[in-house]
């Protein structure tokens, strides 16, 4: 019950300073970090040396420091270059025992989606964040807590209502650009200053301020740092201000941002805000947090919104190849209808999209709005799982979209969905033109069929291939072997490299930058017509620039960032070879884990 302050302020922007230096070096080793220290970027746990630490060209030699000696907190807000290229970062670590113990950190590169992101070399802190007010300006930890939480409370599903008192000069920094000064950009080009703003209701689209953590709290200088996820949901595609003028929404999926925000109190008011922020998957969870929003069990998430007659009682009956697809084909008719009561849940349900478990009836439940009406369905009634493939609209906007599904006892008990969306990443075709390869629709004959066990060994053989690609193959391929990901063919010769077909390119070791391809998983195997459904992830480290293929030739690694891909990809196997694989992927936080590893 007593607090024991063991290392001061100079004490903890030491091994602020101490802990980006190493980073610049790519040496963890130099950072004082605790053998059992936890650290995360972007949300995922992750060890020391992953992430960031190995893709890392540059530290700004300047940034915003802040600093808490009653919790052992501090934080550092500035940028970092990755191979050259500018990135945000803020960073909070916590020091026990004289060793870092927590260290975590949000990293936000310029990417194809709508967000602030100024110019590095303009980038400024504003000094107030480091000045000691006068007595008569602080506030006890607790009403500081209260200021920043009501800001949290503000923004939730704002509406105009303030929960939270503003200094009439307050001004916030998102990204290196300001978004409440005139001439800004966003919500500062329709109105000046953060209370005008939160009065005209212009943040109606957060749906939830989630996983909401203050971990620093400095009361001589009135700054709290503060951490969470702002939720869109994006149900509605424009909505009103106070003043009657009408806002279209900027994104027409459900997306969320992952923050690391600091708040400058001045009188009880707040007055400055410097954030940095990044886009996650749609309600990603904190590791930060105990437990994870919505959980309410291992893994099992509850039905939201849907009526007891629509869970089904157990039964025992098989589900036969036509049964499992017209369980998808209801399924998807359900979606875009956007009313979960029209499917035949199981009492428990395991529901995910881009890897994040939540409820039914959240997520793209709520913004879609059409698919596509002939989509690939392969199906495997030994297993009871079917897949679906095609696109999806929401609110119009196109987006590629798999599915994986489980009926258990004639009812649906797994829903995983992999969906990509125009600027989260390339490659991303015309979703009009989407079409599947008849071939994976075609019945083989018994003399082209293998086992089931060597379908999925073909599949797994070609995920070793790419692992580490050496140019070694671990699969067999048929010479006309070709790839359709997201909506486009990449074994054409004009996507990441001129050699052309399945085989070539790995022979060449041209996805060396691949650091592994792991949760490789196998549901759907459908042996009548040699197709096998797997799910993975490709980590793309991002730890090196260039890179020699297997002919002595130099190549340029694509990735310049750590990022990675989750995905449904389909095989096609005839004769015992690989002639068709077909991906929808989604470009996820670097590490993000599988919610499946235990299903």
């Amino acid at each position: 019950a007593v607090s024991v302050r063991n290392c001061e302020r100079a004490c903890l922007l030491g091994f602020v300073q101490g802990y980006l230096d190493a980073l610049g070096q790519h040496d963890p080793g130099r950072a004082s970090l605790d053998p059992k220290v936890r650290f995360t970027e972007n949300d995922v746990l992750l060890k020391p040396g992953q992430g960031l630490w190995g893709s890392i060209s540059a530290v700004a030699p300047t940034g915003l420091t802040l600093a808490d000696p009653d919790t052992g907190n501090a934080a550092w807000f500035g940028t970092v270059e990755e191979h050259g290229q500018p990135a945000y970062y803020a960073m909070r670590i916590q020091v026990q025992g004289g060793r870092i113990t927590q260290v975590e950190t949000v990293v936000d590169r310029k990417g194809g989606l709508p967000a602030p992101f100024g110019d590095p070399a303009k980038l400024t802190h504003d000094p107030a964040f480091n000045e000691v007010l006068p007595v008569d300006q602080r506030r006890e930890r607790e009403r500081l807590l209260a200021v920043a939480e009501g800001y949290f409370n503000t923004v939730e599903q704002n509406d105009g209502q303030v929960f939270t008192a503003f200094d009439p000069q307050c001004g916030r920094t998102e990204n290196g650009i300001s978004t409440t000064a005139s001439g800004g950009i966003g919500a500062a080009a329709i109105a000046q200053g953060c209370e005008a703003q939160f009065k005209l209701g212009i943040y109606r689209i957060n749906k939830r301020v989630r996983d909401r953590r203050f971990p620093l709290i400095d009361v001589e200088r009135g700054v709290v740092l503060a951490t969470g996820f702002f939720d869109h949901a994006n149900r509605f595609d424009s909505y009103q201000l106070t003043n009657g003028k009408t806002l279209k929404t900027a994104l027409k999926w459900p997306n969320s941002i992952t923050l690391m925000e600091a708040f400058r109190i001045r009188a009880g008011g707040i007055h400055r805000i410097e954030a940095v922020f990044t886009y996650v998957p749609y309600f990603m969870h904190s590791p930060w947090a105990q437990p994870p929003a919505g959980a309410a069990g291992a893994g099992v998430q509850p039905i939201l919104s849907v009526p007891a007659s629509s869970v089904a009682a157990p039964s025992a009956a098989a589900c036969d190849r036509a049964c499992l697809a017209q369980a998808a084909r209801d399924y998807m008719d359900a979606l875009v209808a956007q009313d979960p009561s029209r499917v035949h849940w199981a009492p428990e349900v395991h529901y995910t999209e881009n890897s994040v478990s939540m409820m039914i009836g959240d997520g793209v439940w709520g913004t879609a709005t059409a698919h596509a009406a002939n989509p690939l369905i392969v199906t495997d009634p030994a297993s009871g799982n079917v897949a679906w493939y095609g696109s999806l609209e929401e609110h119009g906007q196109p987006a590629y979209y798999a599915m994986r599904l489980k009926m258990r006892g004639g009812a649906v008990s797994e829903v995983e969905a992999v969906i990509t969306r125009k600027g989260s990443g390339q490659p991303f075709g015309d979703p009009a033109a989407y079409t599947h390869d008849p071939a994976f629709t075609q019945v083989l004959k018994p003399q082209e069929r293998v086992s089931r066990r060597k379908m999925i060994e073909l599949a797994d053989g070609y995920f070793s291939t790419i692992q580490h690609n050496d140019g070694t193959l671990h699969t067999s391929f048929d010479p006309d072997c070709a790839r359709q990901e997201n909506g486009v063919v990449t074994t054409n010769g004009q996507f990441t490299t001129s050699a052309q077909g399945c085989e070539a390119p790995l022979r060449l070791g041209v996805f060396h930058f691949v650091d592994q391809v792991r949760a490789r998983r196998f549901p759907v195997v459908d042996e009548e017509h040699g197709v096998v459904v797997a799910a993975a992830y490709f980590d793309h480290g991002a730890s090196f620039d260039e890179y020699r293929t297997t002919d002595g030739k130099l190549a340029h690694n694509p990735v310049k960032h750590p990022t990675t891909l989750g995905l449904l990809e389909a095989f096609k196997i005839r004769n015992g070879k690989i002639y068709r694989v077909e991906a929808v992927f989604d470009h996820l936080p670097f590490g993000m884990t599988s919610q499946w590893s235990a299903h």
